[in-house]
């Protein structure tokens, strides 16, 4: 007979072979960043546009935390976004792609299932913590330069999951130039992925966090169309309180557009677009914890169990 897959057989085993998982996922997830470090850093120097070296920055991130899920069988990866409609999400650029937020992997696995060729032709950016591109070594390859947008929260660790979860004022002053930063990226037809829920989600049992009116302005304003990525699985692959991630798991990601333009995008306030987008969103997260439980089949039937 055919032994189960690992990922299934692994939350069955002792804390010690836990712990190895921790360790080796610990491992390759140190390898990946400090190649990220120095390839960004290279492609910095290199006498290239600031936006191509932006885009190559992000590719190469993709492609490295690609290849650290694919070192890490006892991470099961379920990818329903095909080729086709990371296709429409670009023609329809400029556009937003909404992310739930509840673990530090979150980042990783929609970076390692962001395809190269989209990342080249929206030119996508994430909007992120200013705390987040801090962090020492890595903070700048994800930050300054792969382009993300700072958000400069006031209270210390907000947007990080610490600090006062309730408190996303920001210091007015520094974000509104990178409101300007952003608004030009979206001028120049670029995609923003971000978290409209402001934060880690530490409740995401109960549902989606309320999404912050004031992260769709933009979107109100330019009516730009509204996707979302919704993530699953991936406070089992690093629970929220762990210093390190790597435990067995099945993780899943899908891709859907929220809103449609014309109307009612075209006529909608940014009130109005949070909360649709927050109802729509949640419908997709359900779906996807639904699949990812029951036998992870994706539109064409096929099984994908690692990053593809």
């Amino acid at each position: 007979s055919v032994p189960p897959p690992l990922h299934t057989l692994l939350p069955m085993t002792p804390a010690p072979l836990r712990l190895l998982c921790r360790v080796w996922f610990g491992a390759t997830l140190a390898v990946a960043c400090l190649l990220l470090g120095a390839a960004t850093r290279v492609l910095h120097l290199l006498p290239i546009s600031l936006e191509l070296s932006e885009d190559l920055s992000v590719s190469t991130a993709a492609v490295l935390f690609r290849l650290m899920l694919r070192v890490n069988p006892q991470i099961r990866v379920i990818n329903t976004a095909r080729e086709a409609d990371w296709d429409r999400l670009a023609a329809c650029s400029p556009a937003m792609i909404l992310m739930n937020h509840t673990s530090f992997f979150d980042f990783f696995l929609f970076t390692a299932l962001l395809p190269p060729r989209f990342v080249r032709r929206a030119h996508v950016r994430t909007v992120m913590s200013a705390s987040i591109a801090q962090l020492p070594f890595l903070g700048r390859s994800i930050g300054d330069h792969a382009g993300s947008f700072k958000v400069y929260f006031q209270a210390k660790g907000a947007g990080f999951g610490k600090g006062d979860a309730s408190d996303f004022s920001v210091d007015r002053a520094r974000q509104e130039a990178e409101t300007a930063r952003m608004e030009a990226h979206i001028k120049r037809r670029g995609v923003l992925a971000f978290c409209p829920e402001g934060g880690m989600n530490k409740t995401p049992s109960e549902g989606l966090d309320p999404f912050r009116r004031g992260s769709f302005a933009q979107a109100a304003k330019y009516s730009t169309p509204i996707w979302g990525a919704a993530l699953h699985g991936s406070t089992a692959a690093w629970p929220r309180d762990a210093l390190l991630g790597g435990d067995p798991s099945t993780v899943a990601l899908s891709l859907e557009q929220l809103t449609l333009l014309p109307p009612p995008v075209a006529t909608a306030t940014a009130a109005d677009l949070a909360e649709a987008c927050q109802e729509a969103m949640q419908r997709q997260v359900d779906r996807l914890a639904t699949l990812a439980r029951g036998g992870a089949r994706t539109e064409g039937g096929a099984t994908r169990a690692r990053a593809s």
